[in-house]
């Protein structure tokens, strides 16, 4: 009977330790396949390589040899700032009349608007007196003259006359000058102001209005003239090494016509408002393209390795590519270009013939960044 009672406590003892090592042995299973060690997925191996067997969905690619590519860049056609123009009247008075909208062309010499001019008016009174008074003081003169040749007129009364007509000839240019300090001549003028356009163009904006008074010099609107000098067009950071200034580049419009437009100088700041590099190329020749007309530009790219976008991974802030060696891929950083269509420039890190993977190299990816993280501590069975 005590052996039996003896036997007992012994046996439960060997029954939780066989229980207690079938749960250990199931948990180690589950880590086993938690941590992908089942045939078919990646198993981490020594010094960041990450074995291929098993991973599906990824595309290999001979590193290709370096070339010199361009590519077009959306850009817009601009009027040269020389070739605007401030609106104003030289005096005086209050707009009547806006004879033409924002945008509409225009050609050289066609009146934008009109400035009803007290002013104006009064200038032109005073050349009529003074013209007026010029013509009878030199009819005279003429009759003294004739008079003093035939011997019945007097020297004296010559000479008053003589005097008389160059003072008449002195207020005339003077009246004159005053008209044409304006931009008018004295036939043109009148009591109101005509604003032309000084080149065919289109006015930008007026900042007046019908009705409204004026001051003689005040800044009535701004006029864009009709042509297009510059290209402008914006790119990322980095900008194409060895884009100099001089450079010529290819521009072309969507319906076919091309230019050659010369690079003036390369950005040092960033725009304010898309932080990006803002570049100006003049047309060189013509005809030339209305402002605001869309255009692209060939921007010509540093010589380098190409390789599609797909093909590149940031890790930790860096940029780099998959190199696959035997049957294993690591992660190298590379230096990496500007796009051009579905391509990258690579700068420096790879060699042509070495091998990349080309697509799917975001599977790998998450691998190596899943194998990174830092593994928490297992919990005590409390046996």
């Amino acid at each position: 009977m005590n052996r039996i009672l003896i036997s007992l406590p012994l046996a439960l003892v060997l029954l939780v330790g066989v229980g207690c090592s079938k749960k250990s042995a199931t948990k180690n299973e589950a880590e086993k396949h938690e941590h992908g060690h089942e045939a078919g997925e990646a198993k981490e191996t020594e010094g960041g390589h990450i074995p291929l067997e098993g991973i599906r969905g990824l595309r290999q690619m001979k590193v290709p040899e370096p070339r010199l590519e361009g590519r077009w860049v959306p850009g817009e056609a601009i009027g040269d700032e020389a070739a605007q123009a401030l609106l104003s009247s030289p005096v005086k008075g209050i707009v009547s009349q806006l004879l033409t909208a924002p945008g509409q062309a225009r050609a050289k010499g066609v009146t934008l608007a009109l400035i009803q001019s007290p002013e104006l008016a009064h200038l032109k009174a005073q050349w009529i007196a003074a013209k007026a008074k010029l013509n009878r003081t030199q009819a005279d003169l003429a009759r003294e003259e004739r008079l003093f040749q035939a011997g019945a007129g007097a020297r004296r009364d010559l000479e008053s006359v003589r005097s008389e007509a160059d003072t008449a000839k002195a207020e005339e240019d003077a009246a004159r000058l005053g008209l044409e300090a304006v931009g008018l001549t004295p036939g043109d003028a009148g009591a109101s102001y005509s604003v032309k356009t000084p080149a065919s163009g289109s006015v930008v904006a007026w900042k007046v209005q019908p009705g409204q008074g004026v001051e003689a010099g005040q800044e009535l609107g701004s006029f864009q003239a009709a042509q297009a000098a510059v290209v402008r067009l914006e790119l990322s950071q980095p900008g194409p090494m060895g884009w100099n200034s001089g450079t010529e580049s290819e521009v072309r419009q969507a319906n076919g016509r091309t230019w050659k437009a010369r690079l003036e100088g390369t950005p040092s700041t960033l725009t304010t408002d898309t932080r990006r590099l803002s570049y100006r190329l003049r047309f060189v020749g013509g005809p030339l393209p209305i402002p605001g007309t869309p255009v692209e530009v060939k921007v010509p790219m540093e010589k380098g390795v190409y390789l599609p976008q797909a093909a590149l991974q940031q890790i930790d802030g860096r940029w780099g590519v998959f190199v696959v060696m035997k049957d294993e891929a690591e992660f190298r950083p590379i230096k990496r270009g500007t796009e051009v269509k579905d391509e990258v420039l690579v700068l420096e890190g790879l060699k042509p013939g070495e091998t990349v993977v080309a697509e799917g190299a975001y599977l790998l990816k998450a691998y190596q960044q899943k194998r990174t993280q830092p593994e928490g501590e297992e919990a005590g069975h409390g046996h």
